[in-house]
């Protein structure tokens, strides 16, 4: 029960990778999943795909793409109203599967059906810019940003004399490394004929040919290996932040990251090194949620300063059923068809990508365990912004063939059981405690 110092509740998914219809579905797991979403104030999705036509204007395949290049039909944005969602944001590595083509229409068909969006625009001041959502609780401001994407991808400023490129909000990021660690990698360098620059302690990598695509190396002190933030986007993001804590009465902040924390010993759900003191930085800056999201898997959880940080709710609607895949897909070391791949089918080129070679997980590092499902958050804030009751609906998929898979459900009480210890064991690190109570876990404050 809602506490009387609620002001709004926010309903926090991960990400939707959706390409067939909801409003077809009625199974009770499914609806009742949906009154949490639509009786929260203000409900969030990540859209993890774009929204065109294979032919539309500009709309060409890139020669990089996320994984599967990404299309959803232009109902899709419908379909998110209809499940009861309000903001989405846009900032991941699928931003540009279809050039600048598939990036505008998904633009004018999220704007068509009044869904807020952030994360991506026509220019770095646009995509980094928040998006603002009135509602009668109060002015909800959303910005969001990525770390994993092709660098081509990145949005750039606009000067007076050049107008800026369209693209996606970066939250780059750097390695920090010992001395004995960088040598180890300028060795490798030179052996793959890689160029190799030195400034100060900065250390530049970059291949022949793409000076301004490169791996930056800073010297430290201690022994290792790990991620820091790019200090550019760090403060263009953080400036965004500010602008709308004057503006909104709830910020939420969204990160898209596939990184993972180097270190062995943490395990494969850790965040990178590069996230925590992020989140930190934001919430600082005026954020009330910070969402980190990425993975399939959900990660912790942590209450700094009386307000949220998710590491990762995990996925939410998990479809892909594209129906046209270009022919840079099939060309993919590892694509295995018994067809060859220029006569292939898109169904063909789906089951090659189910049977890829997965990655190597880093010696002492075991894989992430099969986890059953993720969550979906209830955050119920008070009108000075902190958290009141932070509530965790574990959500589960069905195992169904490709046609009709990646729906979200309530999870059942086994799997909710299991879910909430998860993501609790998870969050232990961050200091944060969940009980599980009906289906339901609760964070404490």
């Amino acid at each position: 029960m809602l506490t009387t110092k609620t002001k709004i509740t926010v309903a926090i998914t991960g990400e939707s990778l959706i390409n067939r219809r909801l409003s077809v579905h009625t199974e009770d797991g499914f609806l009742s999943l949906l009154k949490v979403i639509r009786e929260a104030d203000v409900a969030y999705t990540h859209l993890e795909t774009m929204i065109h036509d294979y032919d539309g204007p500009e709309t060409y395949p890139a020669a990089e793409g996320g994984g599967v290049w990404q299309r959803s039909p232009r109902f899709v944005a419908d379909e998110l109203r209809w499940a009861g969602f309000h903001l989405v944001s846009l900032a991941h590595n699928h931003v540009m599967d279809y050039s600048y083509g598939g990036l505008f229409s998904t633009l004018e068909a999220l704007d068509g059906v009044g869904l807020v969006h952030a994360g991506a625009g026509r220019n770095l001041g646009e995509a980094r810019e928040p998006a603002y959502l009135d509602t009668a609780r109060g002015r909800v401001a959303l910005i969001s940003m990525t770390s994993s994407f092709p660098g081509w991808a990145r949005a750039g400023e606009a000067r007076r004399d050049v107008k800026g490129r369209p693209g996606l909000n970066p939250l780059r990021f750097n390695y920090v490394a010992d001395l004995d660690t960088i040598e180890n990698v300028k060795q490798l360098a030179f052996k793959m004929g890689w160029q190799v620059s030195n400034v100060g302690k900065t250390w530049l990598f970059n291949a022949p040919g793409n000076q301004m695509s490169f791996y930056k190396f800073m010297e430290g002190d201690k022994p290792g290996i790990f991620t820091v933030a790019e200090d550019d986007d760090v403060q263009g993001n953080l400036r965004s932040i500010r602008d709308a804590a004057r503006q909104a009465d709830y910020v939420l902040v969204h990160v898209h990251s596939h990184e993972s924390d180097p270190d062995p010993g943490k395990g494969p759900d850790a965040p990178p090194t590069f996230i925590p003191p992020f989140a930190k930085l934001c919430i600082d800056a005026g954020a009330h949620v910070f969402i980190g999201e990425g993975g399939k898997a959900p990660k912790g959880i942590e209450i700094y300063k009386g307000r949220p940080i998710f590491y990762g709710p995990g996925a939410f609607i998990g479809m892909i059923t594209v129906t046209r895949l270009p022919s840079d897909f099939y060309e993919r070391p590892g694509y295995a068809p018994e067809v060859r791949s220029w006569e292939a089918t898109t169904a063909d080129g789906l089951d090659a990508f189910k049977a890829y070679p997965r990655p190597l997980s880093p010696p002492g590092r075991s894989p992430s365990a099969g986890v059953e499902g993720s969550v979906v958050a209830l955050c119920s804030l008070g009108e000075d912004g902190q958290l009141t009751e932070l509530i965790l609906h574990p959500i589960t998929g069905v195992p169904r063939p490709r046609s009709r898979a990646g729906l979200p459900m309530l999870a059942d009480a086994r799997i909710a059981q299991s879910m909430v210890a998860h993501v609790g064991e998870l969050s232990v690190p961050f200091g944060t405690n969940i009980r599980y109570e009906d289906g339901r876990g609760f964070v404490g404050l």
